[in-house]
């Protein structure tokens, strides 16, 4: 099934003030999704999220008179799963720096780019996929458990330090798809400052321990699980 299509029948809650903005927003968000509840303050978005399930969360970092921040923080003291989309208006490095532990799934500039929305609605077709199978094959037997974040193989676990675990469920994402160093920046390193060495490093660590056809080397491009 193609990864939007899962969409289908997802709920996405949806905190903007500028409604006028908004009201853009939904046409497109309903092209994919099944409801789009739309609120313009935390307190409403609080009421929603008490109401109904929600499937992804889609939030401006700054609301007239609140912080998209305090409320992404709130959602994360009970909520870890749930894929979230940050909108800003401009590039906001000391939220970067302030949104690492909340595990985001994308971070969106006004006015969105078709293209740049499509790719993180299907970041959160495959987050959503990967939270509900625990494990997923990734090749020659071995397997990736969503909820440990270890590698299991031959029914033994294999424990990974952290940016292996992020690289795991990175890869178990896009098993059939390229993964490039701005994937990597974002979900491994979570927008911590990464040189090019960093990363030849670390996937020459993760050959090292799993194997050197584990991961396959696309020039210039970036890395594929398969050739």
């Amino acid at each position: 099934m193609n990864t939007l299509q899962q969409l289908k029948n997802k709920t996405i809650l949806f905190l903007e003030d500028n409604i006028e903005f908004a009201k853009n927003t939904i046409v497109l968000l309903d092209v994919f999704v099944k409801n789009v509840y739309h609120v313009t303050t935390i307190s409403e978005a609080q009421r929603v999220l008490g109401d109904v399930h929600v499937d992804i969360i889609v939030s401006d970092i700054k609301l007239k008179q609140e912080s998209g921040l305090d409320f992404i923080q709130k959602v994360r003291n009970k909520d870890k799963l749930t894929p979230i989309i940050i909108l800003s208006g401009h590039k906001d490095e000391d939220f970067l720096f302030r949104s690492i532990p909340l595990g985001l799934t994308a971070y969106l500039l006004k006015p969105i780019k078709y293209e740049e929305l499509i790719k993180a609605l299907e970041l959160c077709s495959q987050k959503i996929d990967l939270n509900q199978n625990k494990t997923i094959e990734l090749k020659d037997d071995l397997y990736f458990d969503t909820e440990t974040k270890t590698l299991v193989k031959d029914g033994k676990n294999i424990s990974l330090n952290k940016k292996e675990a992020l690289f795991m469920e990175l890869v178990s994402c896009n098993r059939e798809r390229l993964i490039t160093k701005e994937m990597i920046h974002s979900s491994v390193w979570e927008f911590q400052e990464m040189s090019d060495s960093a990363v030849t490093n670390f996937i020459l660590r993760i050959r090292r321990r799993f194997g050197k056809t584990f991961i396959y080397t696309i020039p210039d491009v970036g890395y594929r699980l398969k050739p």
